[in-house]
């Protein structure tokens, strides 16, 4: 006898957990996966330079988790530079380790780092050099983001604290992209986050510019094909009513037209060019002789 297996909805569906923010669409992770790896690229040529030692940075990836959750992977203490774009207030945030950050003015400045830094606070010219780096990192992540920001992203303030970052509530969505970091020796994580609600946004304006794109092709191919009835007018004639009831065939009728004049070239009711008639084999035609500069317009 063989056993009957019933469907089970709750087995071919997954638990969705409302707990979590929603996933990005496929083709929109693509593109921002494609924009972090630009930035690393540009970003590690950048610090190389600035830094005065090899630098690689290698995407680790893309994800949409809660504030909370994204800042629960970072240190109790560490060096969070946000920023914001024009007219929005959710903050885009650079994340960079603290060790990572003293290394690197003990290299602007000159120095060589032979051990170990222990992480602490930044005194203010060590904060004025690592904001100076991080407002040209800015640069190059809005520049290697492009259309998926409202627009070009600028310091705003230096944290210690994932915790107590008080410009983003925990539940809030966002978008997370880590890195690997080598500078010389020395390996560490960094990471970039986005606000959900300003990328999605900027997504959707592109998805509705791309799809209006191909709507607006077709209505102007619909428009230069749509039949339209054209004639060649003279200039009118006004008569009374009781010369129109008393015509007959043969009647003859002048229009005060000067021969040399050209005709009015119409369609439907509005006239659009000049012509004057002629003959292409057996058929009549005409030929266009001036296009008024209001018509073009």
């Amino acid at each position: 006898m063989t056993a009957v297996v019933r469907d089970d909805p709750l087995r071919r569906y997954p638990a969705y957990d409302f707990r979590r923010p929603a996933q990005l669409g496929r083709e929109h992770a693509r593109h921002l996966e494609a924009a972090f790896e630009t930035f690393a690229r540009q970003w590690a040529s950048h610090l190389t330079a600035k830094v005065r030692m090899r630098t690689h940075l290698v995407p680790r990836g893309v994800e949409v988790v809660s504030y909370q959750e994204y800042a629960d992977t970072l240190p109790a203490t560490t060096a969070m530079v946000a920023g914001s774009t024009a007219d929005r207030e959710e903050p885009c945030v650079m994340q960079i380790g603290l060790d990572d950050a003293l290394m690197w003015v003990v290299q602007m400045l000159g120095g060589r780092t032979a051990a170990p830094i222990e992480p602490r606070p930044l005194t203010p010219i060590e904060s004025a050099l690592i904001l100076q780096l991080m407002q040209e990192g800015f640069a190059l992540l809005s520049t290697c983001l492009g259309s998926l920001l409202p627009g070009p992203v600028t310091y705003s303030g230096l944290h210690y604290t994932p915790q107590y970052l008080q410009v983003i509530s925990p539940g809030e969505a966002v978008i997370v992209a880590r890195f690997d970091l080598r500078v010389g020796e020395s390996r560490s994580t960094t990471t970039v986050m986005l606000p959900t609600a300003v990328v999605v946004d900027q997504l959707a304006e592109t998805d509705r510019g791309a799809a209006a794109a191909p709507r607006r092709g077709r209505a102007a191919d619909h428009v230069q094909r749509t039949p339209l009835d054209v004639t060649l007018r003279v200039t009118p004639r006004v008569i009374a009513a009781g010369e129109v009831l008393d015509l007959a065939p043969g009647d003859l009728l002048r229009f005060a037209h000067p021969e040399t004049t050209p005709l009015e070239f119409v369609v439907g009711t509005t006239p659009v060019a000049r012509a004057v008639a002629g003959a292409q084999g057996s058929r009549l035609a005409c030929t266009i002789t001036a296009i008024p500069e209001e018509t073009r317009r």
